[in-house]
């Protein structure tokens, strides 16, 4: 009797033994960390509940730099200063008669000595109360000094004046030859009402200007003188 319940007494212990392992092998220990829980970052899953889910970061792009490029004025061209022009009439030779005003009929620049310079051609009379006052035509220098205006040689049509009495309508220069239009005065007619067309052609001798040739013809009519 002894013997059998020494028996059972280690049959119950082995058993409340195998209970109590097998309570712990199905439960967790309520002190015990829970393991990882592995879940996505971007929605917060599978984290624990008291960690706030990370916040996106925003990027604020940076505004793209505009480059303004301002155009630079050009500057100005000098300014040329003109040159003087001199009054014709203070240049040119006087009238022979005392307070005889002086007439500037034309004025024409061209190189009429071939040196690539701007001569200058004037062609003057003077006023007269009655009929008129015979032409001629000073050359002056395109080398001087425009404030100082240096004559070439003698008058034009200097040599013509007691024969044709003529009157400058218009003067031309071609290949440096420098022609001549007049109205003048045959030993027939007046110089009231002048009665022939004259055409002279002068060209540059080295220290003045010799004539080369001379035409005329017979006016039709009785010319206006211009």
């Amino acid at each position: 009797m002894r013997h059998h319940g020494g028996t059972v007494r280690v049959a119950l212990v082995a058993l409340a033994v195998a209970a109590v392992a097998g309570g712990c092998a199905g439960r967790t220990d309520a002190g015990a960390s829970p393991g990882p829980v592995t879940g996505s970052a971007d929605s917060g899953f599978g984290m624990s509940p008291d960690t706030p889910a990370p916040s996106a970061t925003r990027t604020t792009p940076t505004p793209a730099k505009r480059t303004v490029t301002t155009a630079k004025a050009s500057p100005a061209p000098p300014t040329k200063t003109p040159q003087a022009v001199p009054d014709w009439a203070d240049v040119v030779e006087p009238c022979p008669v005392a307070g005889q005003r002086v007439e500037i009929q034309r004025v024409l620049q061209a190189d009429v000595t071939g040196d690539g310079l701007v001569d200058t051609m004037v062609a003057r009379t003077c006023e007269a109360s009655t009929s008129y006052w015979a032409s001629t035509i000073e050359v002056f220098d395109g080398t001087a000094d425009p404030r100082r205006p240096e004559r070439i040689g003698a008058p034009l049509l200097q040599e013509r004046v007691k024969e044709d009495e003529p009157v400058v309508t218009d003067v031309s220069v071609n290949a440096g030859i420098i022609g001549i239009k007049a109205y003048g005065t045959s030993p027939k007619g007046t110089k009231a009402c002048p009665d022939l067309t004259l055409f002279y052609r002068y060209e540059y001798s080295g220290r003045g200007f010799r004539l080369i040739w001379r035409d005329w013809g017979t006016s039709e009519r009785c010319d206006k003188l211009k």
